[in-house]
Order: C-alpha cells, then sequence, then structure tokens
C-alpha cells in the first residue's frame, strides 16, 4: 500500500524498514504489505464496503489488513476513536485477536473506495528470484486524525519521505531499496499532491508488469513498459 499525505515539500509517502533478520527483504525500505490470507477473502465477503478499482476483493482486504497491521492506519468507513484503535491494533499485534475482530470490535467495515488498484508485478522466473511474487499496489490517502507508526515487530523506523528523497537516500547507500520499490517511487515522484496521485492512478491503464533479468544479475524494466504502466 502506497500511503501518501501532503506535506509542505510536497507528496510525501510512508515506508518502513523490513527487520535484518526478515526472511523476505531484510533491512530493506518497503510499503506496508503482505501475502493474502484465506481470512482476507472471507472478511473481504463480509467487511468490505466500495471499490478499489478492477481488483479481486481479497487484495484490498489485505492491504488494508497489512497497512493497520504494520504501520496503524485503518481504512475504515467512519471515524475511529484513536484510543480504541491503538488498543484494537496492540491485542492484534499480540496474536490476541485477528483482523475481522478487531473490525467487529470497532464496529466497522474496510472503505475499500479509499484507495486505488495502482499496479501489478510479477518476479520473473530466474535464479535471482529465490522467492516470486504476483503483487498488487495500491495508493491511498492517509486517513484522518491516525498516526503512523511502525509495529517494531516486522519493520522498524517507519518515515514520510518525498519519492525523490527515499530515491536520494537509496543512491547514497543510506537505505536499501528493491527494484519495484525504486520503480514505484520514480513513477509517483512527478505528482506534487495526494490528489494528484489519485487522479493518475484512476486514470491510468493496469498494465501487468515482468522485469527482465540482465547479467549481474539485475532486474531492468522492458523498454516498453517504462512509461506504459
Amino acid at each position: 500500500m502506497i500511503v501518501g499525505r501532503d506535506a509542505s515539500e510536497g507528496l510525501q509517502v510512508f515506508m518502513v524498514r523490513r527487520g535484518v533478520g526478515a526472511v523476505f527483504l531484510p533491512d530493506r525500505y518497503v510499503f506496508p504489505g503482505g501475502r493474502v490470507d484465506e481470512a482476507d477473502r472471507h472478511e473481504a465477503a463480509q467487511r468490505l464496503h466500495g471499490s478499489a478499482g478492477a481488483v479481486e476483493p481479497a487484495y484490498a482486504m489485505t492491504a488494508a489488513r497489512e497497512t493497520f497491521e504494520e504501520v496503524g492506519l485503518l481504512f475504515a468507513d467512519r471515524p475511529v476513536d484513536a484510543g480504541a484503535l491503538r488498543e484494537a491494533r496492540r491485542a492484534m499485534l499480540a496474536g490476541e485477536i485477528a483482523f475481522g475482530a478487531v473490525l467487529e470490535r470497532l464496529g466497522v467495515a474496510v472503505d475499500a473506495s479509499q484507495f486505488v488498484y495502482f499496479s501489478r508485478w510479477i518476479t520473473p522466473k530466474a535464479e535471482l528470484a529465490t522467492r516470486r511474487f504476483d503483487a498488487r499496489f495500491f495508493v491511498a490517502r492517509a486517513p484522518e486524525d491516525q498516526v503512523a507508526e511502525a509495529d517494531t515487530s516486522e519493520v522498524h523506523d517507519g518515515r514520510w519521505l518525498r519519492p525523490l528523497e527515499a530515491l536520494a537516500l537509496h543512491e547514497r547507500g543510506e537505505i536499501g531499496l528493491i527494484f519495484p520499490t525504486i520503480k514505484h517511487l520514480e513513477r509517483i515522484a512527478p505528482y506534487r499532491t495526494v490528489s494528484q496521485l489519485l487522479a493518475f492512478a484512476r486514470a491510468k491503464a493496469i498494465v501487468t508488469v515482468t522485469p527482465e533479468v540482465q547479467p549481474g544479475p539485475t532486474f531492468v524494466m522492458i523498454p516498453e513498459l517504462e512509461n506504459a504502466w
């Protein structure tokens, strides 16, 4: 989930650093997210309102669940008391309740209309890809009156960064980024506000991206897709 907010210096997105001991992408800065659980499909049928676009509802529910778990932002269909939100997240992180129970406790549903389906990326079949993914990315405006904060177990060091700022930090070796994250930051960098980014996301086509692998080894974008996805 690419969560954005408006700042005086322009659009910022919230990024988190995965733990150094993580099996997947250790010590890399990423957008909040994760894999679809079977429970997400059930909850999408029960507690998902609105639509994020032409994408299976379970992916939208996963994006909402992972964003709440990792950074504490809940895309609910009505305002939620800050204290109740913090306590529900604490209980979820402690393993006391699942995300569906969080929604039930708070008396809310996930409002998928708050985010927009942005892209689909598939890892190429190659030795470089020790783990493959078929990922859907969404963009959204950070909910008002909620504070983004990394959960400190799976992810750390949550930061609001301008896309070009994140890319510059990576170039200087101060943070680690992977190829899909770099390309998404480059893609959204021209937009100064969340409204501009959301308008672009709603208007553009969804073109599935499977990067190429070149000697190095390294991922590269297929040239004809560079500005088409």
